[in-house]
């Protein structure tokens, strides 16, 4: 860190009250579901009716704390055995989508017909499952399924070619509707272009008109408005639209997408070939496209008794039940051997009446799946020093898609120029802290052994403060290889998302001042108390701490403001800091010993620990913020 004029003190760890946890029993369990369910009433014996219905697992002992896994077999067995719950939560049927079925259907999603080829490609590693229930309701989700043997845009294209090349015959367009007439509506989504037909009289009957593609003239007697016509491999039709008589074409055309301009080949597009779509969705995926896709995503499914795994995998995906991530190894587990609580199994029910469930691999898919700011990720670019920018080329560099949404690698970084929405809408589903992890080289005396992965919190003269099992220590970092997660998501938080995440969770803080400094999206919210309730008042872009001097995380109080310092060990200074705890703080970007700026870089894992911000917003809040106030490093 740039500010080592502050003396760093090892925290201690203070123990708080662990709160009572009411477990369940196996009969409790069956009581409060048979009865929420109105499949009993209070009155009446719960096992009973259970081993009527046989969806009691064996050996099951009613006066034992039932487990997430024996849960699991009676929820699904009851499932299957009552006929209104089937019919509620299994759907009859099943359709395996692509997004361009989808939008073709509803017109919603985020494949449309102007994106380029590349990333419309890219958007097939989502499936679309159409779930259509016995009263005739549709339900729609995405999920996360890629190609096993495609991962780039460049594996895409030349799948696409090598189809293209074994069958010469299929290069055309050849759209899936085989309708005579078209609709207006399907006319406006699927064809990329829609002009009015030109130099033409006021009726279109009994009238010529020039042909689109030829110069040749025809009697409009022999046209049929929103039938498709073919005309030097040219796809176009005629429509009214406000008694205006307009053409539209599946051509050859120009598009941008994220900055860059794209040449679309329609066809090799598979929105307007299906044969390439039909060879794409029939390509191996990583995983089923079904409940058994879980056995590749949960990690001790295999540890659970076999006859637990299928009632546990039904409940997946349903989303009755979701996995727990685990820090250490990022990897998802269910703990089948886990007790539950009353509040889990309150939350259970709770998913069963309302039936809005998403499995927790499952988007939700509407016209804003992905949010796009370009503005943060060309001022990122601009940060970078000049000798970096000349060797840019978006040609070269790797555009992506994955859980997370759309990305570009620069310099190792994964920027995430378009993001996915939370799941449910649920907004406490995406705000996480960025947490560095570790994994031990060597056995750190007899406290951590070999090939652990822990929490790296902090790193002062070549010696980490990290974490585990609950403990806090300091290591040596020639015991630690960093684990890479350098990612950015270059889409700050929007003021309303702010100031519900924010007033939700901060009660009773009597600073006026409240600075959150978002890791994961290199943001600083700054947020003044109105009312009684924080109001954002200012969103900063800013840089934190590299992957092995990570910036602290934590709760804090600004201790002190520091005017300008200059420290000779990095031969560098900066001005206008807040401190917050020990020699972190919040200052400008490093200057040199004439207040010149040294390295502008913005929105970036760049620094010692301390989070930077330019020259102006750090004037800014040195000016307005006093000491005292509330510092949140999440």
């Amino acid at each position: 860190m740039l500010c080592c004029l502050f003396t760093i003190f090892n925290s201690t760890i203070s123990q708080g009250a662990v709160p009572k946890v009411k477990y369940v029993t196996a009969e409790e369990f069956v009581q409060k579901v048979f009865v929420a369910l109105k499949i009993i009433n209070h009155s009446q014996d719960p096992l009973s009716k259970a081993k009527l219905l046989k969806v009691l697992p064996a050996n099951l002992n009613k006066k034992s704390i039932i487990t997430k896994a024996q849960a699991s077999y009676i929820l699904w067995h009851t499932i299957q055995n009552l006929e209104s719950l089937k019919q509620k939560l299994l759907p009859a049927k099943t359709n395996i989508l692509s997004c361009w079925d989808y939008y073709r259907q509803t017109g919603k999603g985020f494949i449309t017909k102007k994106i380029p080829t590349e990333i419309a490609l890219l958007y097939y590693n989502f499936v679309v499952i159409e779930k259509i229930y016995k009263d005739g309701h549709k339900k729609y989700v995405f999920v996360w399924n890629p190609y096993t043997k495609a991962r780039t845009q460049d594996d895409y294209m030349k799948l696409v070619r090598d189809f293209i090349n074994k069958n010469p015959q299929k290069y055309k367009v050849a759209l899936r509707e085989n309708t005579k007439t078209l609709s207006v509506d399907y006319i406006k989504k699927v064809f990329p272009i829609i002009d009015k037909s030109n130099n033409l009289p006021s009726t279109i009957f009994n009238k010529v008109y020039q042909s689109v593609y030829q110069n040749t003239y025809q009697d409009t007697e022999n046209v049929v408005l929103n039938q498709l016509y073919t005309a030097n491999d040219q796809v176009y039709c005629y429509f009214l639209e406000d008694k205006i008589l307009k053409v539209a074409k599946i051509q050859n055309f120009k598009t941008s997408f994220l900055g860059k301009e794209y040449n679309v080949n329609v066809k090799l597009d598979p929105r307007w070939n299906k044969f390439i779509e039909d060879y794409i969705m029939s390509l191996k995926r990583d995983f089923p496209v079904n409940h058994e896709r879980f056995k590749y995503i949960v990690a001790d499914i295999f540890s659970t008794p076999v006859s637990f795994q299928e009632s546990i995998l039904r409940l997946l995906d349903l989303g009755l039940l979701t996995p727990e991530i685990n820090p250490y190894d990022q990897r998802f587990y269910i703990y089948p051997n886990k007790r539950l609580s009353s509040t889990e199994v309150n939350e259970i029910i709770n998913r069963i009446s309302k039936n809005e469930n998403l499995s927790f691999d499952e988007f939700k898919v509407d016209n804003k799946f992905f949010r796009i700011d370009n503005l943060r990720f060309l001022k990122m670019l601009k940060s970078l020093p000049l000798k970096t920018q000349s060797k840019l080329k978006f040609t070269s560099n790797q555009f992506g898609i994955d859980e997370f949404g759309i990305y570009i690698i620069v310099e190792g970084t994964k920027y995430y120029l378009a993001e996915t929405l939370p799941k449910d809408g649920n907004i406490f589903y995406y705000i996480k802290p960025y947490i560095t992890y570790a994994k031990t080289k060597l056995q750190y005396k007899n406290l951590i052994p070999k090939d652990q992965i822990i929490e790296v919190l902090s790193e002062v003269d070549g010696i980490c403060l990290v974490k585990y099992r609950n403990s806090k220590l300091w290591v040596p970092s020639r015991y630690l290889t960093i684990l890479p997660q350098r990612k950015v998501f270059l889409n700050p938080l929007t003021k309303e998302e702010v100031e519900k995440f924010m007033n939700s969770r901060v009660k009773n803080e009597k600073s006026n001042y409240f600075i959150w400094v978002d890791l994961a999206r290199l943001s600083i919210y700054l947020m003044k108390k109105e009312n009684n309730a924080y109001v954002l008042i200012r969103t900063i872009d800013c840089s934190a701490g590299a992957e092995y001097t990570p910036t602290l995380r934590g709760y804090f109080k600004s201790k002190a403001k520091v005017y300008k310092f200059y420290n000779t060990r990095y031969r560098a200074g900066a001005m206008y800091g807040l401190v917050y705890s020990g020699n972190y703080m919040i200052h400008s970007v490093p200057i040199d010993q004439k207040d010149e700026i040294i390295n502008n870089s913005i929105i970036q894992r760049i620094s010692h620990g301390c989070i930077r911000v330019s020259l102006s917003d750090a004037k800014y809040i040195y000016r307005n913020v006093p000491t005292g106030s509330i510092v949140w490093v999440n």
